[in-house]
């Protein structure tokens, strides 16, 4: 288990709102008053929305009958050491940028091999976009564009790094291009993870950092909106 020694704590989770960006075919957010101070003597609301909206956790039911729900997501799954590889320039040059095994390397070759059971978090810089057209990137015949981990590298780490998951700043952990989730596939089996519409990431430091999850443990979930803070020493 990672250790509670830090100076810093980072919050890397956008708010959520009714607009915020959802993927295409997923329910809006909608949020209610359902009772009023004045009226009712104490004030209530409620609210709707996609399991994966926003910046949330995903787990292996999400691509797989008989899985792991987030009910049966184990405790220690949700606080884990992190590194952040960050590929923000390359990605703002190419929207459909892919993190390589090519790319991992050259970033361990500088901050060292990437640690079994943590979590890999790919900063490419997309959160500045959330809040327009350009973060899904839709274009004329509906594909999507913006950068993500690729599957030669999702495998890599997986078999040769045994990681706990992975998490991006982006809609996806796979470039959007990508409309078949296949590193979801591949990723999601267990007890891995993944994060996704992050933000802050360029805050946190490569190695070093430790990222807790406040999922909401909702029986049958595939996943769920999440407060994700970084512990950074």
């Amino acid at each position: 288990m990672p250790s509670l020694n830090y100076e810093k704590i980072i919050d890397l989770t956008h708010p959520i709102n009714p607009a915020i960006p959802v993927w295409p075919g997923d329910p809006q957010v909608s949020l209610f008053p359902l009772n009023q101070l004045a009226k009712d003597g104490f004030k209530l609301g409620g609210f709707s929305m996609g399991e994966h909206s926003g910046t949330h956790i995903g787990v292996a039911a999400h691509f797989h009958d008989h899985e792991t729900t987030l009910d049966n997501l184990l405790p220690d799954s949700l606080f884990k050491p992190c590194v952040v590889i960050d590929f923000a320039k390359e990605c703002e040059a190419n929207p459909d940028f892919e993190l390589t095994l090519a790319h991992l390397q050259q970033w361990e070759k500088t901050n060292g091999k990437v640690q079994a059971g943590c979590l890999v978090l790919l900063h490419t810089g997309w959160s500045r976009y959330f809040s327009s057209e350009k973060y899904f990137g839709k274009d004329d015949s509906n594909s999507l564009h913006f950068p993500g981990f690729s599957l030669e590298v999702t495998r890599y780490l997986i078999v040769h790094r045994n990681i706990a998951g992975l998490g991006i700043d982006t809609a996806g952990i796979e470039p959007g291009k990508d409309s078949n989730f296949s590193c979801n596939k591949v990723l999601l089996h267990g007890q891995r993870i993944h994060l996704e519409n992050l933000t802050n990431l360029d805050q946190l430091p490569a190695v070093g950092a430790n990222v807790f999850i406040g999922a909401l443990p909702i029986e049958g979930a595939t996943g769920s909106p999440a407060r994700v803070i970084a512990l950074v020493p």
